[in-house]
């Protein structure tokens, strides 16, 4: 048989983890129940236009470009190969996908 106390730490445990798993989940999102993760639908037009500046460019040229502007990058697909990244958005970095060498598509995030 169970006395008071030992309810008491139950349900003050379960009380925790329910508290941290909020906690958690709160961490992340934007504070609105939605995770930051960019589609690449929202972005404006002057945004683009800077990521599609790098159009066109060698991987070496973009990454040049990049860094000699102090904007952060990063490739997340070249030719066939897929790169794991985060689900962040960083308005200022730009993302490549590179097919032969060259920039196909860059986008803002």
């Amino acid at each position: 048989m169970e006395g008071p106390m030992s309810r008491v730490r139950r349900c003050t445990a379960c009380a925790l983890v329910v508290l941290a798993l909020v906690a958690t989940a709160a961490a992340c999102g934007d504070g609105d129940g939605k995770q930051s993760v960019s589609s690449g639908s929202k972005q404006s037009s002057s945004s683009d236009s800077s990521a599609e500046s790098y159009v066109g460019l060698t991987k070496k040229e973009a990454i040049a470009k990049a860094e000699a502007s102090d904007t952060p990058w990063r490739i997340l697909r070249e030719d066939k190969e897929v790169f794991m990244a985060t689900q962040d958005f960083l308005q200022n970095r730009v993302n490549f996908e590179i097919d032969n060498g060259k920039v196909t598509k860059a986008t803002d995030g």
